[in-house]
């Protein structure tokens, strides 16, 4: 495994506070590809950053191995 979502979740910082990830979880190994599939605004982008490093998640960790 060379990278692992745990429990991940997020919300963008408005009056609401508009949940769009909660708890998700994945592993990616070395050597698969993987896609991101979902309705428009179902996270896909948020997710994505938060596995980049791009943006810290409320809760939850991402670790790279």
């Amino acid at each position: 495994m060379i990278l692992q979502a745990i429990n991940l979740s997020y919300a963008y910082k408005t009056k609401k506070g508009h949940q769009v990830l909660k708890q998700v979880s994945s592993d990616f190994e070395e050597g698969r590809f993987y896609a991101v599939v979902g309705s428009s605004g179902s996270g896909k982008t948020t997710f994505l950053s938060l596995l980049a490093g791009l943006d810290s998640p409320g809760k939850g960790i991402v670790k790279y191995m």
